[in-house]
């Protein structure tokens, strides 16, 4: 009897390949075969079964190999091992809800360093700055362009046309974050010249602008690339106790606070409503979440009642201190149960102090639980439909010093990767 297998092609260099079987048969003590195999450019490997075919009478002998190793002389490594090299977040997760990734321009200038791991674990996106206010907006065009644009502000996509581009090529979906929030949004789209020295509008102007700029933006999408946006971030970060007015509504550095009023992100989704196709989703999308649920359905249940928002997105900006098992699950089952649509749309995860073995190994279980619970979520029949990780690695991320992210600045994937994946080298415990 002969069994042949397949040598993938980048094991053929590889200058030895140990194959261990254990032979199964109705009788004990049966020795285990072994070959190896050591010509560089043989495609096959063909075993031959010790003790030939079974004869009449015989219980037919049935091999299974339980284990693969190969060698280069220093170290072996069991194909269970080699094994994580073919998981991916995308494919893990199949079954639950798309893995996403914040990518900025730069890292689109470069990605053949990257694509690998883009494509083998992701299958949405997110521009880390290339659709917000500041890049969509033109200042030159409106300000060129009045009083034609007085009410109707100029956009342009300039910016985020790699990530459009990369997108549409990889057959990867688009998040478009995000259209109003308080920062990266310039301080001349609120004048009435159009400069940064100018004067403030009034509330009915503002509300006219919003409206021409989230129409301007929607409708772009929509007619050249339909069907690629899945999810919008129509308000950013509205909520703040710390930094908002005595309803929590974020007044601090907020121009839109200043110039529209406290109901500023009502009237911006009802603008997206008027716009948005049915297949772009839109989202209300904040940070500390775990903190502030009741503030978030307060402020948003006029909006939901009348069907002007479709989900919540939590950023997820976590530590290693952060307890996800329990606080952070009820947000989550909290935003669900009142009829959102749930998606983790920043996540990462920093080490506070000294990034010890431990500390890494600590990371490593966060991310398994909050994976883990979203995971259980979902097939519980949570509306959990989405988890993006917020940046690459830990040297393109913008908390760079924290090492929040899933591989190393080598691209090399961390313990949290694993954890991510739910590997069992990921202890089951937060």
């Amino acid at each position: 009897m002969v069994i042949s297998m397949k040598i993938k092609q980048n094991l053929m260099k590889w200058m030895g390949v140990c194959l261990t079987m254990t032979m199964l048969t109705g009788c004990t003590g049966q020795a285990e075969p072994t070959a190896a195999v050591q010509d560089e450019t043989m495609e096959q490997v063909t075993i031959a079964a010790i003790g030939g075919s079974a004869t009449e009478g015989e219980e037919a002998k049935a091999f299974t190999i339980q284990s693969i190793g190969y060698s280069d002389g220093e170290e072996t490594v069991t194909e269970a091992e080699s094994d994580r090299e073919d998981m991916s977040l995308s494919g893990k997760y199949a079954g639950n809800f798309p893995i996403g990734v914040a990518l900025p321009a730069h890292v689109l200038g470069s990605i053949s360093r990257y694509d690998d791991v883009i494509q083998n674990n992701f299958n949405i996106m997110t521009c880390e700055n290339e659709t917000k206010p500041d890049a969509l907006l033109d200042q030159q065009a409106s300000q060129s362009g009045l009083p034609r644009t007085y009410e109707n502000p100029c956009v342009h996509f300039d910016a985020c046309q790699p990530a459009v581009e990369y997108a549409l090529k990889n057959n990867m979906k688009l998040r478009l974050h995000t259209l109003v929030w308080h920062s990266q949004t310039p301080r001349w789209f609120f004048t009435e010249d159009y400069t940064n020295e100018g004067e403030l509008v009034d509330r009915e102007v503002m509300l006219k602008r919003m409206d021409a700029y989230i129409r301007s933006v929607l409708e772009y999408f929509d007619t050249q690339y339909p069907g690629l946006i899945y999810a919008v971030d129509v308000v950013n970060e509205a909520f703040d106790v710390e930094n908002g007015d005595q309803n929590g509504v974020r007044q601090k550095d907020n121009l839109w606070y200043e110039t529209v009023g406290d109901d500023y992100y009502y009237h911006a989704f009802a603008s997206a409503r008027k716009y948005a196709p049915s297949y772009m989703k839109l989202f209300y999308n904040d940070y500390g979440c775990s903190g502030k649920v009741d503030l978030i359905l307060k402020h948003l249940s006029q909006a939901k009642e009348e069907g002007l928002i479709d989900g919540i997105g939590m950023q997820s900006h976590l530590s290693t201190e952060d307890d996800i098992q329990h606080k952070f699950v009820y947000a989550a089952k909290a935003f669900c149960d009142a009829g959102y649509e749930l998606q983790i749309t920043e996540l990462d995860i920093g080490i506070k102090g000294a990034k010890t073995e431990d500390a890494y190994k600590k990371q490593a279980r966060k991310y398994r639980s909050l994976f883990k619970n979203m995971q259980e979520m979902a097939e519980d029949g949570y509306p959990v439909t989405a988890v993006i990780v917020w940046g690459l690695n830990d040297q393109l991320s913008w908390r760079r010093g924290e090492d929040a992210l899933l591989f190393d600045g080598a691209m090399n994937p961390k313990a949290a990767y694993y954890g991510a994946l739910q590997d069992d080298s990921v202890p089951d415990i937060e």
